[in-house]
């Protein structure tokens, strides 16, 4: 195998009440700065508010984007972010470990595990297994995110090309890169006929169609979820800004989709 690692608007009630002496309830002074760490998955829903927040609010967030593991392992060893937007897992991972709480969560969404393609290309065929792994073996190069580096995305795909018996036949035409976006960002740009990554960094990439989530019983759903870290002052308004109905709405559109009741 080849491997390269590389390294809507807010609500008008929500605005006025950050307006207000106060307002935002971040507990913060009026342009503090707030850390927030984004799994890739999330990265295209949160980029979307970033501007409507700060509008809001007046302070300012501070992104880091980097894969789930990579992000949780972060917290765990003493980073202290307002706010982390991380798998459902993950998050369970830190409340554990006493670094986050329950009130202090809450669903964005579910993505799927699944497969891209160049914006005109052919859509090809991967509805059933056997459709799958005739598009893989067709496939002239194929590139998916790091699992070393703790990429949900990656780390099941990986498995998936293992439990098909494809690892030897496709071990030439496979190229491993540090972050879904990379994976996704060179397909656009042709480098690569076959990109697997979550269906929220595929969908809002104008340069890729999104084939369609990966057949059972190598489907992988992964529910995603936003929790403020530890006794952050100013992470409960962000969070709460998120489930604002417009907020929801534009996260929706990212390709996180709702989870079923």
């Amino acid at each position: 195998m080849r491997r390269r690692v590389l390294l809507a608007s807010a609500p008008a009630a929500w605005l006025a009440a950050c307006a207000a002496p106060g307002g935002g309830d971040g507990g913060g002074a009026a342009g503090s700065e707030l850390q927030v760490f984004v799994a890739g998955a999330t990265k295209s829903a949160f980029e979307r508010l970033i501007a409507d927040y700060e509008r809001a609010s007046g302070d300012r967030l501070v992104p880091t984007y980097d894969t789930v593991g990579a992000l949780r392992d972060r917290v765990t060893d003493g980073a202290r972010p307002d706010l982390v937007l991380l798998s459902s897992a993950a998050i369970d991972a830190l409340q554990k470990a006493g670094l986050t709480t329950p009130p202090g969560r809450r669903v964005l969404g579910v993505v799927n595990a699944g497969l891209a393609v160049r914006k005109g290309a052919a859509l090809p065929d991967i509805s059933t297994v056997d459709a799958l792994k005739r598009t893989l073996l067709a496939a002239r190069s194929i590139a998916y995110a790091d699992p070393a580096r703790g990429a949900t995305s990656g780390a099941h795909f990986a498995k998936t090309v293992d439990a098909l018996g494809l690892r030897e036949t496709l071990a030439g035409r496979i190229t491993v890169l540090s972050f879904g976006v990379d994976v996704i960002n060179d397909v656009a740009a042709g480098r690569f006929e076959l990109g697997a990554s979550q269906s929220s960094e595929i969908v809002p990439h104008p340069g890729v169609q999104y084939v369609g989530a990966l057949p059972a019983p190598y489907a992988l759903a992964t529910v995603y979820e936003a929790a403020v870290v530890g006794s952050s002052p100013r992470g409960p308004a962000l969070l709460r800004f998120l489930g604002e109905p417009q907020a929801r709405r534009s996260i929706e559109a990212s390709g996180l989709k709702p989870v079923a009741a």
